[in-house]
């Protein structure tokens, strides 16, 4: 059998967001398994935050192959064609974040945008990469002897890699974080483009070796849109890294209590939760404890959104920003926390666990949650025994916040094995099951089924 696996993403280190870091912890921990991770990546990402310690805190046994990649779009092919870096990561050190990298006259925009949506970008922008990632794939899994392809979607070309590669005798398991052409937010606008991408998803449920899927709803999600369709999706939660916060740094900024929000502040959040915190910092115990709520994650992005209800419920003294952390940092910072914070909306998707709240889950750390009842986010909370749900009126969320706050409602201790499939090295094992199984000689698989 051999032990190698080729994990194909666009979202790979130096890359720091949360999109990167199930396929991340993958690769950091299947060597602890007896397994080689090859990881076939972009070689240019024009999104995202970096954080240059994540490439070296992967153990030797891991090979990265980039694949060249080029955006579809202004950006991409003025940089291709010589013009000057207008990544994220590098108009962020430049202080122009925010500067235009696509036309600002309204009705160019709007035609610019129609023809990206409608043109440029099917079934998304990472087609490019896909035709590339496609051949270099092809070749190392012809000259390693490769048994196992590892794919993660979003994006759905990755979809599209999986199954041109599974032509070459691959065994393909086929893995989702989000429930792909189930929401508008996770389709394109276009209508042309959409059916592209629920044809890819509908193929790839059907033809992969196996599916894994993020949150135990989107098996159910994809039984409603497209009926019975290969083999059952395994839920595979994405764990924290807990080796990250062991043993815990003796130089971490001592701090008055704080709860902990990490990532970036929606604008589709509703502002429940602002509402309770300044409810609750109007009882005087509350304010002499100086709670803080701490928002960690893309100063640029979360100052311009929180700001102004900042404004609204005079939280400006009440609320520290700080820009995006490389994740050992997030998790000390979260250790210390009196509690995360999940404030979506009690209308915000209920399919979804959050990565945020799957940290907080690993390593035992009560959250604070507004979060739809029913939903996939309350379920993983009740059953790990580590929520403090903010329902009901104004007046009752304000009470309970206060409560927590003041050490005045109890919970009960967490449920240590729920917390613990909610760890890397959980999920890596999962995995690492389904790809032995896939693995093992077509002789010896067909006498144990």
């Amino acid at each position: 059998m051999n032990r190698s696996v080729l994990i194909v993403t666009p979202f790979f280190a130096p890359q720091n967001h949360s999109a990167m870091f199930r396929a991340y912890k993958l690769a950091k921990y299947l060597p602890q398994f007896g397994w080689k991770p090859i990881v076939l990546t972009v070689d240019t990402q024009y999104l995202y935050n970096e954080d240059a310690s994540l490439i070296p805190s992967l153990p030797q046994e891991v090979e990265v192959v980039r694949a060249p990649y080029v955006e579809p779009s202004l950006r991409g092919l003025r940089m291709a064609m010589g013009g000057r870096d207008r990544t994220f990561k590098t108009m962020k050190e430049l202080g122009t974040v925010g500067a235009a990298t696509a036309p600002s006259k309204p009705g160019t925009k709007r035609a610019y945008e129609y023809v990206v949506a409608n043109w440029l970008q099917i079934p998304d922008a990472y087609w490019p990469w896909a035709k590339a990632a496609t051949k270099i794939g092809a070749r190392i899994i012809r000259d390693r002897g490769i048994d196992v392809l590892y794919t993660t979607a979003p994006p759905y070309s990755s979809l599209v890699i999986g199954r041109a590669l599974q032509g070459t005798g691959v065994k393909w398991v086929s893995d989702f974080r989000d429930p792909l052409a189930y929401t508008q937010r996770l389709s394109s606008n276009s209508a042309r483009s959409y059916q592209r991408q629920r044809n890819i998803v509908k193929t790839a449920l059907a033809s992969a070796d196996a599916v894994t899927v993020a949150a135990s709803s989107f098996a159910s999600i994809y039984h409603d849109m497209f009926g019975k369709r290969g083999v059952d999706p395994i839920f595979i939660p994405t764990g924290a890294d807990v080796a990250l916060v062991e043993p815990e740094l003796d130089d971490v900024e001592q701090r008055s209590p704080y709860l902990m929000f990490a990532g970036e502040y929606l604008p589709d959040y509703d502002t429940a939760f602002l509402e309770a915190f300044a409810g609750a910092l109007t009882f005087p115990e509350v304010k002499r404890t100086a709670i803080k709520l701490l928002v960690v994650g893309t100063l640029e992005l979360n100052r311009t959104r929180l700001i102004p209800l900042l404004d609204k419920f005079e939280l400006h003294e009440h609320v520290e920003f700080l820009d995006q952390k490389p994740q050992r940092e997030v998790y000390q910072l979260l250790r210390s926390a009196l509690a995360g914070i999940l404030i979506p909306g009690t209308r915000a998707y209920w399919w979804t666990t959050f990565a945020k709240m799957t940290d907080c889950i690993g390593m035992r750390k009560p959250v604070v949650a507004i979060v739809p009842d029913p939903s996939e986010a309350r379920t993983a909370l009740t059953r790990s025994r580590l929520g403090v749900f903010l329902d009901g009126s104004v007046e009752r969320r304000v009470q309970i916040l206060s409560d927590f706050l003041l050490k005045k409602h109890p919970l009960p201790a967490p449920d240590e094995n729920e917390c613990g499939r909610y760890t890397a090295r959980r999920q890596v094992q999962s995995f690492v099951e389904i790809f032995e199984s896939l693995a093992r000689p077509k002789a010896l698989r067909a006498s144990t089924q």
